[in-house]
C-alpha cells in the first residue's frame, strides 16, 4: 500500500524517487500546492523541497487534477492550510493532486 496523506482537497501520495525528475533544491523554500478560488486560502508546503511537474507520471490522474511532483531533501517538511491541520511529510518524492468531490448520483456499488 502507498503512503497517502490528505489535506482538504489536496491528496499526496509518496511514489518511488526513480520517477524523480527535479535537481534536489539548495535552501529552505515555501511552495504554494494550490488556492482556494473562494476563500483565498492556500495548501503550502515549506522545507527543503524541489517541485516539479511532469505530465507523462501523472497519466493515470484525471485531467485538471494533476497539480505535481516534490521530492522533499529534509528529514521532513510541512503542508499548512488556514483551515486544517498541518502535514510533516517525511524524506521522499510524492506526486500531488486534487481530489474530486464524489456526486451521490455517480456513486455505485461493484461486486466481485
Amino acid at each position: 500500500m502507498k503512503d497517502l496523506y490528505a489535506q482538504g482537497d489536496l491528496l499526496i501520495e509518496r511514489v518511488n524517487d526513480t520517477c524523480a525528475r527535479a535537481a534536489p533544491p539548495a535552501a529552505e523554500c515555501s511552495v504554494v500546492l494550490a488556492e482556494g478560488e473562494l476563500t483565498g486560502h492556500n495548501h503550502t508546503i515549506f522545507g527543503k523541497i524541489a517541485f516539479f511537474r511532469d505530465d507523462g507520471l501523472a497519466r493515470d490522474i484525471p485531467g485538471g487534477l494533476y497539480i505535481g511532483h516534490m521530492k522533499i531533501d529534509a528529514p521532513s517538511a510541512r503542508v499548512v492550510h488556514q483551515e486544517h491541520a498541518a502535514i510533516d511529510l517525511p524524506t521522499g518524492t510524492y506526486r500531488v493532486r486534487r481530489q474530486r468531490e464524489l456526486d451521490p448520483e455517480d456513486a455505485r456499488i461493484v461486486a466481485d
